[in-house]
């Protein structure tokens, strides 16, 4: 082989290598999340389980009023499912006026505490509540809060749409 076409050759190599690496750094960050997708698709599975088949219920005016999915300060009409453990009690709550407003709870009665956290059918924190002694609180959306509420969120979706039940 020439010195020119050894030339050419290792040339076109390092071309072809630099592209494909520029390719795949621009690329990477349009590949969806497979697992940001499934939650997307336990939660719209969860939100729609709970409006078929949850109890009636209602978010207190004050609490509604808080979390802004109901700025006439009514109740929030929603379809629940909850859980009672001890004096823990926990609901998954899904409004009947825009399913997209999805609240998740959490009441310590013992301390007569409550956290809401408002999520959408995507499972995004938009807004977290805290209820301590009967006055309500708004609380920035921290790194704590984001790991309470994810935590929480999955409490739900394993129970109302286990990933056994996806395939």
């Amino acid at each position: 082989m020439s010195t020119f076409a050894r030339r050419f050759s290792s040339s076109l190599v390092r071309v072809v290598a630099f592209l494909l690496t520029v390719a795949t750094v621009l690329t990477a960050g349009q590949v969806p999340s497979t697992s940001g997708s499934a939650t997307r698709d336990r939660m719209a599975r969860a939100a729609d389980t709970v409006l078929t088949a949850g109890l009636q219920a209602k978010i207190p005016p004050h609490v509604s009023d808080m979390l802004g999915i109901s700025p006439d300060r009514n109740e929030c009409p929603v379809s629940q499912r909850f859980e009672r453990n001890g004096k823990v009690v926990r609901g998954f709550n899904v409004s009947l006026a825009d399913k997209n407003n999805i609240v998740l709870f959490v009441t310590d009665e013992a301390a007569n505490e409550q956290t809401y956290y408002l999520t959408s059918s995507r499972g995004e924190l938009r807004k977290v509540v805290a209820v301590r002694e009967g006055t309500g609180h708004e609380l920035r959306v921290a790194s704590k809060e984001k790991a309470a509420f994810h935590k929480e969120l999955q409490y739900w979706l394993d129970r109302i749409v286990p990933r056994s039940k996806l395939k």
